[in-house]
């Protein structure tokens, strides 16, 4: 029938059963652990009765790294009923460290062999008989090695007749390294003790195949002991070598695969001695599988690391339960965090022999979990408040604990430059030192490095010393600890400005910024600026609600002055006019109708200058250009409000030395001269009022300057602000005519500013392009 082979894993499972082993068995695979075999398969002692105890089964033995030859056992099921002789060899499969991985076992059905050795007993004839008929390779041979006999079945396997073997010796039928181990080493052996068993040869087929066989033999004398001849039994163990040849080509594949493997990978025996590293443990801790096979954690680690491992690895032991943990291992940049699963290996009996820790370097994991805390933290605090200066010092101290030994939050501030707004340290009271040292000594606005280049660029800077941050020379004690850290700013950046700058000092002296710290502090500034930006479109908002509401009241003041004044005259008429005892004289008449004139032309301005802002503010503000003489318009302007200017009692003079062309609405710079005069008369008045037309650096430049109440400092940029005006209420008007000269300026391509000084009268110059681009 030939032999039947079985394969079980280390864990007493059935991985492999040949069509052979079935028939040999009469019964297919099973699931049953093979402590259950006896049971399910009907395995009994040579008694026939007594189970075949699960732990000398020969399969359990070849578990516990035994190797078991020819084992007797008798076996019989429901496909077997009479019972069928069984001889059992088998053998441990084991790793490259020794270990355990399987076991195989090859059976051979040798109830007709049993019969034959008893058929041989009782006779000759019967004994040739069983001979022929056995199917296995059987074959006897004289004292010169020459075949006198061979089974049927040794000639339907190799393929020969049994003419073309018999009187050949039998080594002719070998590979020659078979051939040459047979002469030199196995027959003398053979011939001087009478026996052999188990000689591994390779067999050549007729047709040239070649197979493996296992040889046992032994010799038969006579009376006096002298050889008469040898029967030889020759198991075909192909197969099964294949089998063995496939289980290591698969553990050289496993062991290539944890080579490669980007995760680590050992194996520890139970005194917590390496038997096995793959390649990426090597890479990270610098010893190769050679150099630490033996050596337990405390010879690798450091002694405080070890001792962790140690414990750890003792509970997970001691329990045999597998766990999943964190472990900080030192690497060459320090110390990194390892997500390492680790479980016992267990032997048949449940007790564990080895150890097996697979880990994940989880460093950078870590990291991003660490940042992304950070940043939500940030995030809740920049949106918690709009008190900008107190939400960025907790946003600074949140960075100082993960990031920075320094943070500072720079503002940017007109006339002012970089103020600091927000200073954190890892010592408070040092903290208080850096801002009272910061504010007390400016940045350079010039300065290469640093902040200001930050400012100035808006390009990130990551530098190995604290550049542009502070004059070392100036610096006090107290904050010399500071001083050449590596740094990192970050522009604060919103809708295309750049707000201020977020500057760090490391924590470490020596360590400059990594690129994930670059991006985390970028992607803070970037929140930090839009918190910012949204404080100050809400401050500007509150302010442009406040200055509505003040021109709903001015706007309400100047219509109603107007509207007062003519009732009036409509009421002296009226009663005039009722009581009919005097007609109204004609001067008179005409004194109530210029006041009408007046009132409406008053009305009539005050509708133009809000249906400009209307235009203005929709981007509607039509130009008719023409080519013409600046100062011609400037004088005619000067004509027009001649009697105006009588009235305020203010003395103008015209400075126009030569023509001053180029491509302007005639209108529009009629009106931005009117609004520029009536605003020097109106602040101005009794006193005397200058306008100049003149070419300055290619440019046309009109100036009109006053010397009346001056305009604050904090305000000369407001009041070209809608609604806006330097003075109390006390002067009336909408505070629409610097707003409107403004856009209407900046149509033309040009610019309007305002010098002044109060109580020093204000300048306000002009510059237009003779052609706009």
């Amino acid at each position: 029938m030939g032999e039947g082979l079985l394969v079980a894993d280390e864990h007493e499972h059935l991985v492999f059963l040949n069509p052979k082993g079935e028939r040999v068995l009469g019964m297919g695979p099973t699931d049953e652990p093979v402590s259950r075999w006896p049971m399910h398969y009907g395995l009994y002692l040579p008694d026939q009765v007594t189970l075949y105890p699960s732990e000398l089964l020969p399969m359990s033995r070849a578990l516990r790294g035994e190797a078991v030859s020819r084992a007797e056992v008798f076996l019989r099921n429901a496909s077997r009923p009479a019972g069928t002789w069984l001889h059992v060899s088998s053998s441990p499969v084991l790793d490259g460290a020794g270990r355990v991985r399987g076991g195989v076992s090859v059976v051979s059905d040798v109830t007709d062999f049993k019969r034959a050795e008893d058929a041989a007993r009782e006779g000759a004839e019967k004994y040739r008989s069983l001979y022929n008929s056995t199917p296995v390779m059987m074959q006897s041979i004289d004292p010169r090695g020459r075949l006198i006999s061979v089974s049927d079945y040794w000639l339907s396997t190799l393929g020969y007749e049994r003419a073309e073997v018999l009187g050949r010796e039998s080594v002719e039928f070998l590979t020659p390294e078979s051939r040459r181990y047979a002469r030199e080493v196995v027959l003398p052996a053979y011939f001087k003790t009478g026996w052999c068993r188990d000689v591994p040869y390779q067999i050549v087929k007729k047709g040239g195949e070649v197979i493996d066989v296992l040889l046992s033999a032994i010799v038969e004398r006579d009376t006096s002991g002298k050889m008469v001849r040898s029967l030889a039994v020759l198991n075909d163990v192909t197969e099964r070598k294949r089998t063995a040849e496939a289980l290591q080509e698969s553990e050289q594949r496993l062991r290539a695969i944890l080579d490669n493997a980007p995760t680590v990978f050992f194996l520890l025996d139970t005194q917590e001695r390496f038997l096995f590293v793959n390649r990426e443990w090597e890479r990270l801790f610098h010893r190769t599988r050679q150099q630490v096979a033996g050596k337990t954690v405390f010879d690798v680690f450091p002694p405080d690391i070890a001792e962790t491992l140690h414990a750890a690895n003792q509970d997970i032991v001691q329990s045999r339960v597998p766990v999943q943990r964190e472990e900080r291992l030192l690497h060459d940049d320090g110390i990194h965090v390892h997500l390492t699963q680790k479980f016992p290996l267990l032997d048949a009996n449940g007790v564990a022999y080895a150890l097996c820790g697979i880990a994940t370097d989880i460093t950078q994991r870590k990291r991003m979990e660490v940042s992304q805390q950070f940043l939500a933290e940030a995030s809740r605090e920049l949106v918690a408040s709009l008190d900008l200066e107190t939400t960025l010092q907790r946003v600074a101290e949140l960075a100082v604990a993960l990031l920075a030994e320094l943070c500072v939050f720079f503002m940017r501030t007109d006339g002012v430059g970089l103020r600091p707004v927000a200073v954190a340290d890892r010592s408070p009271a040092r903290a208080a030192s850096v801002r009272e040292f910061l504010r007390s000594h400016p940045l350079d606005p010039n300065a290469h490095h640093g902040p200001a280049r930050v400012l100035a660029t808006g390009e990130s800077e990551v530098s190995e010393a604290s550049q542009g941050l502070w004059d070392s020379q100036a610096l006090p004690e107290e904050l010399s600890a500071l001083q050449d850290r590596p740094s990192l700013g970050v522009p604060l950046q919103a809708r295309g400005r750049t707000l201020g700058v977020l500057y760090l000092l490391s924590p470490e002296p020596g360590r400059t910024y990594a690129p994930e710290e670059l991006t985390l502090t970028e992607e803070i500034g970037r929140r930090a600026a839009f918190a910012i930006d949204n404080a100050q479109l809400y401050c500007s908002a509150q302010e442009s609600i406040r200055a509505r509401d003040e021109f709903l009241s001015i706007a309400s003041h100047e219509l109603k002055t107007p509207l007062t004044s003519m009732r009036l005259r409509v009421q002296q008429m009226e009663s005039v006019l009722l009581m009919g005892t005097r007609p109204l004289s004609t001067e008179r008449m005409t004194r109530m109708l210029e006041v009408f004139e007046d009132q409406l032309q008053r009305l009539s301005n005050l509708a133009d200058h809000l249906l400009d802002v209307s235009r203005v503010h929709e981007k509607r503000l039509d130009l008719r250009m023409d080519e013409l003489d600046l100062v011609t318009v400037a004088r005619h302007m000067a004509g027009h409000v001649e009697e105006s200017l009588q009235k305020a009692g203010c003395e103008f003079e015209l400075v126009a030395p030569e023509p001053v062309w180029g491509r302007w609405d005639r209108l529009r710079m009629e009106q931005v001269m009117l609004n520029l005069l009536t605003n020097a008369m109106k602040y101005g008045a009794g006193r005397p009022i200058r306008m100049e037309v003149a070419m300055h650096a290619g440019r046309a430049r009109l100036i009109v300057e006053d010397h009346g109440m001056g305009v604050p400092f904090e305000s000369q940029t407001r009041i070209f602000e809608r609604f806006e005006r330097a003075a109390s209420l006390n002067y009336g008007g909408l505070g629409l005519g610097l707003f409107i000269t403004r856009r209407i300026v900046e149509a033309h391509g040009g610019s309007i500013r305002v010098e002044s000084e109060p109580g020093h009268g204000a300048k306000f110059i002009v510059e237009l392009p003779p052609h706009m681009a």
